[in-house]
């Protein structure tokens, strides 16, 4: 094989246009050749130089068996090089004659052409950028198909396809004709091409059940089992376990990997699994003499799969794949020493893989981390995503409880609607924090509709069960002439994507308020209350449990704060609530044993200012006065120590310049303490919360 080799690179050097690589080379963009405005070799050239790196891989396969045929073939062409100073078509042709006898073997394996186009959604540009380049896309692809009979096209994510819907309809009939056809495969099971680590499992489950309600609905689609991830930069360990549950049952992806791995069987920590194939080159690829190269050895590494798959297309920023391609792909089938060729699509290959699913190695573990920095990147992203995860959640919760008890109508069809921007800003550009500006902004604008959504939904639901909670035995005040607490507190406690709107309902000196849980366990905690333009004095308050018990409380606020033309005070309630349920506490004022008599509480003497200690019935944090930094944390059972060093605290890490500085965290330089503590406000001392800031 050394001096076949040896022969292979003397001839394929002395070619014009030629050159060795010397490593994996991607195909994504235009040749270096062409950028260099190099003369490609001849077509017949570029087929047996093609034909014989393909043969000599055969042959090694098979312990030398062509070696003979194949030196045959090379001293021939090598003669005619030498004689002639080129190899004519004639030339190459009579090679391959000589090579007739690989011609049997060779067509006993296959590669399936899967055009796709990896379409990055607002990674490097906003929105409106992103709906050109979908459509721009796809009429692209709707002409090739028109131009190419057995021309094949694979395209996921149903985002893509809503914004079809959203922005040009007019090309809607002829899509879902190729789908009916089956030349347009659809392979999305998710709303876009999610991040897999940072969505909680209810988005995962959300990105699948969505985008098959939305598919087989508008676009007649009737198959989900393949999840298209191939730019996703980690695949947490329960991706086999959610991918099952909603029937998806193939898995492609490219990061997240290394080793020889390449077909293999995902599975989760309760035994479920997914058929996997980690591509081996790159989903941005080109139709190239190489594709055929390497199909021997992936046949070793695929349990003996003789079916190759070959992912091509110009991606990111859409485009698909060109006539090139295409026009390259049909004059490789008539190729006789190399793999039969065909347009394909990538559920065709997996059916294939099937047939060697026993025989495949099994990956028991989370495949990560590809890009870290995107854990801490863009970080108003990631704290919009989990607050629209709990409020969507939350909404729907309390919604179906509001349904049960009070009849309420679920306004199903918004929810979903929100759900789905939601989902959209999961894309593995956009939550990861690896997006620009104008992406950014477009998220947090979707986190500020999908929240008005959620909370609009929230709060009507918990009006239409506080409606039906009988609170006639609560003596209230009757007369309203003086009150102007109802209506209070509209849209207190949302910025920033926090809280849920509740103004206050209640007038007088009496006030009560229902505290609802909406998760599936009993709940013991402290809740926290605004309550509105109170007349009382906050040193006779008392709160009182649904049947009058005494409940343990804790005041915020000294004394009314002002909001707009609303005052206010925040209570701690010390409340048990039960699973998906209510409870009811009652705020009110009482006589003290004796009439007050007030003194002058200010200061008499200034004092230094002391470490912070903070203490509950687990443990004691000491927080350094003058750093505000933690000093010392430790269990209240006699543990060790927990802070490592001096203090703990925010800590500003300076590392080495990185290309991809949002994707990649370079190598530690320095870590400098934040120590400049401008302020350290004591903002809760009592038995229910002690806090500082």
């Amino acid at each position: 094989m050394k001096e076949l080799t040896t022969k292979f690179r003397r001839l394929k050097t002395s070619i014009g246009g030629n050159r060795e690589q010397v490593r994996y080379e991607d195909t994504f963009g235009m040749p270096r050749e062409e950028q260099a405005h190099i003369t490609r070799p001849s077509r017949w050239n570029t087929r047996i130089l093609g034909e014989l790196e393909f043969a000599m891989n055969l042959s090694q396969e098979r312990k030398g068996e062509y070696d003979p045929v194949i030196e045959n073939a090379l001293d021939y062409l090598l003669s005619c090089v030498g004689e002639n100073g080129v190899l004519t078509n004639r030339d190459c042709e009579h090679a391959e004659d000589l090579l007739k006898e690989l011609e049997q073997a060779s067509r006993e394996y296959q590669l399936i052409l899967a055009a796709h186009s990896h379409m990055d959604m607002n990674w490097m540009w906003g929105f409106h950028e992103t709906v050109s380049l979908v459509l721009a896309t796809f009429r692209t692809i709707l002409n090739i198909m028109d131009e190419y009979p057995d021309f094949c096209f694979s395209q996921s994510q149903a985002a893509v396809y809503k914004i079809v819907e959203d922005y040009d309809p007019s090309l809607m009939e002829r899509i879902k004709s190729r789908i009916t056809e089956g030349r347009w495969e659809v392979t999305a099971s998710a709303w876009v091409e999610t991040d897999k680590n940072m969505p909680n499992m209810e988005s995962l489950l959300r990105h699948i059940q969505y985008t098959k309600e939305y598919l087989s609905k508008i676009w007649g689609v009737s198959h989900f089992d393949v999840d298209f991830s191939p730019d996703t930069f980690g695949h947490n360990g329960n991706v086999p376990e959610i991918n099952t549950f909603g029937h998806v049952k193939y898995y492609y992806h490219c990061r997240g990997l290394d080793g020889d791995y390449v077909l293999y069987r995902y599975r989760a920590p309760s035994g479920r699994e997914v058929l996997a194939y980690r591509e081996p080159n790159w989903y941005n690829g080109a139709i190239t003499p190489h594709i055929g190269a390497g199909i021997v050895e992936l046949s070793r590494r695929c349990a003996g799969l003789k079916t190759g798959l070959v992912v091509y297309g110009v991606g990111d920023h859409g485009g698909g794949p060109t006539r090139r391609d295409i026009e390259r792909a049909k004059d490789m089938m008539s190729w006789r020493i190399y793999p039969r060729i065909r347009f394909g699509t990538i559920r065709e290959f997996f059916r294939e893989a099937e047939t060697v699913r026993d025989q495949l190695p099994v990956v028991g573990h989370e495949l990560n981390y590809f890009a870290p920095g995107c854990y801490t990147t863009q970080s108003r992203i990631k704290r919009g995503n989990k607050r629209l995860e709990a409020a969507l959640t939350d909404g729907e919760n309390l919604s179906v409880m509001a349904g049960s008890l009070a009849g309420f109508a679920f306004q199903r069809d918004r929810l979903v609607k929100a759900w789905q921007d939601v989902l959209f800003t999961q894309f593995h550009d956009i939550l990861t924090g690896s997006c620009v500006q104008d992406s950014r902004e477009h998220a947090m604008g979707l986190y500020q509709t999908s929240l008005a959504t959620a909370n609009t939904q929230l709060s009507n639901a918990m009006l239409a069960i506080s409606e039906q909670i009988d609170t006639s035995s609560v003596s209230t005040d009757a007369d309203p002439y003086d009150s102007q607490s109802e209506g209070a507190g509209a849209g207190y406690g949302l910025e920033n994507l926090a809280g849920a709107s509740a103004a206050e309902r209640g007038m007088g000196k009496t006030r009560v308020f229902h505290i609802f849980n909406t998760l599936p366990e009993e709940r013991r905690e402290v809740a926290e209350l605004s309550v509105w333009d109170w007349t009382g004095d906050l040193k006779r308050i008392a709160v009182a449990g649904p049947n009058g018990e005494a409940v343990e409380y804790q005041l915020l606020d000294g004394e009314l704060q002002q909001y707009w033309d609303h005052k206010f005070f925040r209570i701690l309630v010390d409340v048990g609530v039960p699973a998906f349920g209510y409870t009811t506490v009652v705020l009110s004022e009482v006589e003290s044993e004796t009439y007050p008599v007030y003194f002058q509480t200010r200061e008499r003497l200034s004092s230094f200012y002391p470490d912070r200690i903070l203490k509950n019935d687990k443990i004691t944090a000491v927080l350094d006065a003058k750093t505000g930094r933690l000093r010392s944390l430790k269990s209240n059972d006699g543990g060790r120590e927990r802070i490592a060093g001096e203090t703990a605290g925010l800590t500003y890490v300076e590392t080495e310049k990185y290309t991809s500085s949002a994707w990649q965290i370079g190598r530690h330089i320095r870590s400098i303490p934040v120590d400049q503590c401008v302020r350290l406000e004591e903002t809760a001392r009592g038995p229910l919360r002690e806090s500082v800031k």
